[in-house]
């Protein structure tokens, strides 16, 4: 502190420098009242909006201190109003905001919604299958009385010449003993099938009460034992081989039949151009060849080389023999540089050679093989 000395003018210390210092006490006092007055009708502005907005007062709002102004005291300032961070959504009394309960009545009404919905489709759905049924159940009668119904024509389609139209007819007339959709076709095509005869089954029904069956009967190549070979090389075996008569006749082991059957087809292709016709072909177990051809005339090829000696027979055929072919008896291809002919019995040819002893059965020279060979 200063010292006082006497005679001196005591100055008094401001604390502050507050303009509301420079204001008289009764403009302070004035200004108060006007303050007052102003505050008190904000204050009943903002009670009456919350009333109609129907909007809580927020807690953490403060009035503001008031103010008290004295001649020789300063006047303290009012605190500064607590703020709300931005995105604070106002509380109610009771704790809860506004946007929560919103939110649980949106919920609990929409929750209720959808309950009613998927009560409305399950209830849809049971009443749906409920009349479907009832409508199948009062329809299955008429409809089972349209679709049983018997069979009242059966027409047989293909060329039968191995096997007889009766004879499918009968096989068929066995098989059917039900109802017109009720006709097992399996059960059917397999009894057809079942005809050595038969290759292929073909079954249609035609609306309302026709059966349609189309046969196709097997191609025979050859004879084959008992039975016959097909154009794949299988073997059927037949009861009745009558119808078969007019096919060659191939014999040998039954695993070689593919073999065989290919054997006289290059065969034939070649001896058919000179009008003779295979009328046998025989491959024994060392796989020896012998062939028959037109007027029974027998062939001796061997093992080996079988094309190449088919092919000097057919020289040897078109330059000499061809002219003289009642009288062969037999002729015999296994040699390397000729063919060997065996004339028939009292024939001319063999009545020629038989004053000629030498001749008889010699081999012809290989200047009779040319260029002929095809």
């Amino acid at each position: 502190m200063r010292d006082f000395k006497p005679g001196q003018e005591r100055i008094e210390p401001r604390i502050s420098a507050d303009p509301l210092m420079d204001v008289s006490p009764k403009a302070l006092r004035r200004r108060g009242v006007q303050e007052n007055v102003v505050s008190k009708d904000e204050s009943r502005r903002e009670k009456k909006a919350e009333q109609n907005a129907y909007v809580a007062r927020d807690v953490l709002m403060e009035e503001p201190a008031p103010r008290y102004s004295a001649g020789d005291m300063p006047v303290s300032r009012p605190e500064p109003v607590t703020r709300r961070e931005r995105g604070y959504a106002k509380v109610s009394p009771q704790g809860r905001s506004g946007s929560t309960e919103k939110k649980n009545r949106k919920s609990a009404k929409s929750g209720f919604t959808m309950s009613f919905a998927w009560f409305n489709r399950r209830f849809a759905t049971g009443l749906f299958v409920l009349v479907l049924g009832v409508g199948i159940y009062w329809v299955s009668e008429p409809i089972a009385k349209i679709f049983e119904r018997p069979i009242k024509s059966v027409v047989v389609e293909g060329e039968f010449q191995l096997i007889s139209k009766q004879r499918a007819t009968e096989l068929i007339g066995d098989e059917i003993d039900g109802d017109f959709l009720q006709l097992d076709l399996m059960k059917l095509k397999d009894a057809l099938l079942s005809d050595p005869w038969v290759e292929k089954v073909t079954l249609n029904r035609r609306w309302p009460d026709t059966l349609v069956v189309k046969i196709v009967e097997q191609k025979p190549i050859a004879r084959w034992g008992d039975g016959f070979l097909n154009q794949r090389g299988e073997i059927v075996r037949v009861e009745d081989a009558g119808p078969l008569s007019g096919l060659p006749w191939l014999q040998g082991n039954e695993a070689d039949a593919i073999e065989i059957l290919q054997q006289y087809q290059d065969l034939s292709q070649i001896l058919r151009s000179r009008g003779l016709d295979v009328l046998a072909l025989k491959c024994d177990n060392k796989k020896s060849w012998r062939l028959t051809v037109k007027n029974h005339v027998e062939i001796a090829i061997g093992r080996d080389q079988v094309m190449e000696k088919i092919r000097r027979f057919v020289t040897v055929y078109d330059a000499h023999l061809n002219s003289v072919w009642s009288d062969v008896k037999a002729i015999d291809v296994r040699y390397t540089n000729g063919v060997a002919v065996r004339w028939v019995a009292d024939s001319a040819m063999a009545k020629k050679y038989l004053k000629m002893p030498l001749q008889v059965g010699v081999p012809a020279s290989a200047n009779s093989v040319n260029s002929q060979v095809h």
